[in-house]
């Protein structure tokens, strides 16, 4: 009989492909595969699985979303940063930039990369195989599925904090 693992339950808003967002929980594993501390909301929404299980707020209804139709992601706002991205993603180049999704939704925010010198510009980065990225908005955290933007204007580069 499998083994039943208590998960980490933490608010977001999701909206699949053209819907508007709905309030509700993802369920985070609270060990990682491959690092320690609990796996992060842009590991679960790179991860393979194509099923990812969604609680809705709205009616507590425990539904399966396929993970390419998912549009956009916002964190809850009081969501721990150890939950919203791997520790050991460490930015080296900050951009402001304006996505616009296929399905006219627009968000404003900083795009933070990690990615070698000679390769750290959003194209690149946003080049690579993840299909989730992360963009640091006014209004918190948003995950943006790569298939359902439709174009993303580069503002300007932005100093990087130091690391201490």
């Amino acid at each position: 009989m499998p083994r039943y693992v208590e998960k980490l339950r933490v608010p977001i808003q999701l909206a699949l492909s053209g819907e508007e967002g709905v309030a509700g929980f993802f369920s985070l594993f609270p060990a990682a595969e491959h690092h320690e501390g609990p796996e992060t909301l842009l590991e679960r929404l790179n991860a393979p699985q194509r099923m990812l299980p969604f609680h809705r707020a709205v009616d507590g209804a425990f539904t399966l979303v396929v993970r390419e139709r998912i549009e956009w992601l916002a964190a809850g706002g009081d969501t721990a940063s150890e939950l919203l991205r791997p520790h050991w993603f460490i930015p080296t180049r900050e951009e402001r930039v304006r996505v616009r999704t296929a399905h006219g939704k627009t968000f404003d925010g900083i795009l933070e990369l990690e990615m070698p010198h000679e390769f750290n510009r959003a194209s690149d980065f946003l080049n690579t195989d993840c299909d989730f990225f992360m963009l640091a908005t006014g209004q918190g955290t948003i995950f943006l599925n790569k298939a359902m933007v439709l174009d993303i204007r580069v503002f300007e580069a932005a100093p990087v904090p130091k690391v201490a």
